[in-house]
This record gives C-alpha cells, structure tokens and sequence, in this order.
C-alpha cells in the first residue's frame, strides 16, 4: 500500500483539530494556506486530511512549514494512564513527519514540545539551556517529547532540516474542553466549582506552582517562529511571567465565580510524576523574537469561565 500524501497547501499543522491547533488556525488562516492532518475534523473550514500519523506518509512539495502538534496528550490522568502511547507513538509520528519532510524539502519544521523537559530542574526561573543539568524527565510524556527534540536535532546534523522547537507551558483558554481524563488543570478546577463541589478536590497539597498561558499568545509564538529567522534552529520557551500555586489559583477561579463563602479544600492524593514546581523564563523568546504574553492569568481566567459556563 502506498503511503497516504498530505498537503496541496502552504502549511501543515499535524493535530491542528485540538484546542491549541484552533487559536493557531484563527491567526493564521488569513495569511496562510493551511492543512490540518489528524485523526479528527478540525472545527473550522480548514483543508482536511484524515491520517493516522503512526504510519509513514509523504507530503506534497508545496508545503513549506510544518506545524508539528500531533501527540498523545491530556492531562495528568491520561498520561498517568497511558505511558505505552506516550514512549512508543509520540517519537513516531515525530519521525514520521519529519521523514516526510524531508523528502518533500520543507523549509522548517516547528516541533511542539512541553514544559514537563524540566521535570527535574533546580534553577528557577528555568531557562531553555537549564534543562541539560539535570536528569530527564521520569513522566512518560515529558521523556517522550524531548526524544522529539532530540529527533528534530538529529534531521538538521544529518538532512539539514530547519526547525524551531517551542515549549509551552500551561496553555488554557476558551474552547478546552473541561474533561477530567484529557482537560488540564484550570479547566478542571472551573467545571468542579461551577458544578457545585465542595470542598472541592485538589490532587496533592496544591502548594505545587506552574506558570499558564493563554491560547492566543501561544498562536502569536508559532506566527513568530515562523516569521522570524531568529527562530531557526533554536528552541524556546512559550509561557506567562507569573508563577502561581494551585491552591491560589483555585481561590482565585472560587471568588472569580462569584462564591462569597470561605473556599473549603480536600487534599486527594497526588499524582505520580506531579511535577512540584514548574517556572520558566520567557527571557530568550522576548529578546530574540520580540514575542510577550499580553493576556494577564486574571483576564484569561474570566474568559475562560464564561466559556465553561455557556458551553457546559
């Protein structure tokens, strides 16, 4: 059988049917021929190509950037719950594009990595290099998506293939659906105070901090990246300035909902891989490719309400 082709279009999202695909077509669509390959149709009227990325395909050669967001990702409880996909699929569909990619001659790939890269780090706020002085990540998902950076590294020594890897941090916003399986985060914390409960359930202490990013500034680091020769053959970190617990950010979206009583907390057990601090720096990205988070945690987190309370 011969492998499916994907393309007629000037940029490729991989998975770009996904919360984080959405806000990047939205900006891009305008300016941009784009086809999103996945095993879903995206919500927009964006080109469509159904696939499953685990099996080699090729590409047409007027695609000139890929995209690269395809991966097994949810939330803590999926990844607790599906290591084998993580390890075994993530570096393959990785491969697998960048294969292609190749043969097509794609000017740049921008491979989506995460923040989970610093699971074991010491210096805070972390900076792209801090994460090659420490051990690597023991969760699955994170040690799965730094083997894709060392991937797109391997095709540029030896096919000179040119990327850009992004590591995003806490990304949310409205249109991230609230599931507990595959939601992160604030849109689970939302859909439990909305829905009543109380006190409500946190996973640990919730002295454990990490640092957000709205769905839009994140789109604004791909358009960057892809404008921007600065970009090329660098990785960088895509995330807000502030460091938050979750126990703050649960008062936080409780008096934001309208609650006047005081906030009641039941501690559940955490998470194996629950990573207890996580804080980057966004240093680097704003000196080399004048990128900057513009929408505050507070501002996002009421948009992010009102969506959760009219769509569920």
């Amino acid at each position: 059988m011969k492998p499916q082709k994907v393309g007629n279009a000037q940029l490729l999202i991989t998975g770009g049917s996904g919360f984080i695909g959405s806000h990047i077509i939205n900006l891009l669509k305008e300016e941009f021929d784009i086809v999103v390959a996945d095993r879903f149709k995206p919500q927009s009227d964006t080109k469509y190509v159904k696939i499953d990325l685990t099996k080699p395909f090729s590409l047409t050669k007027d695609i000139e950037v890929c995209i690269h967001l395809a991966a097994h990702v949810g939330g803590i409880q999926y990844f607790t719950k599906h290591p084998v996909e993580n390890l075994r699929n993530n570096p393959v569909m990785t491969s697998n594009l960048l294969d292609a990619a190749v043969n097509a001659n794609v000017k740049q790939i921008v491979y989506t990595s995460t923040s989970a890269v610093y699971e074991h780090a010491t210096t805070f706020p972390s900076t792209e290099e801090s994460y090659a002085h420490s051990p690597p990540p023991s969760q699955p998902y994170g040690f799965s998506k730094l083997v894709g950076e060392y991937l797109c590294r391997a095709y540029n020594e030896q096919f000179g293939l040119k990327y850009t890897i992004l590591r995003l941090s806490g990304v949310y916003g409205p249109g991230e659906d609230p599931d507990p399986e595959y939601g992160h985060v604030i849109p689970h914390l939302i859909r439990k105070v909305l829905s009543g409960q109380f006190p409500v359930e946190i996973y640990g202490t919730g002295e454990q901090t990490r640092t957000f990013t709205h769905g839009k500034d994140t789109a604004r680091a791909f358009l960057h990246s892809i404008k921007n020769k600065n970009a090329i053959n660098d990785t960088f970190n895509v995330c807000g300035n502030e460091e938050i617990k979750i126990y703050e950010l649960l008062q936080l979206i409780w008096t934001m909902t309208g609650h006047k009583e005081e906030l009641k907390v039941k501690n559940l057990p955490p998470y194996p891989y629950d990573i207890k601090r996580r804080f980057l720096s966004n240093r680097k990205i704003n000196e080399k490719l004048d990128w900057k988070p513009l929408i505050s945690l507070r501002h996002g987190l009421a948009e992010t309400i009102e969506w959760i309370r009219t769509k569920h």
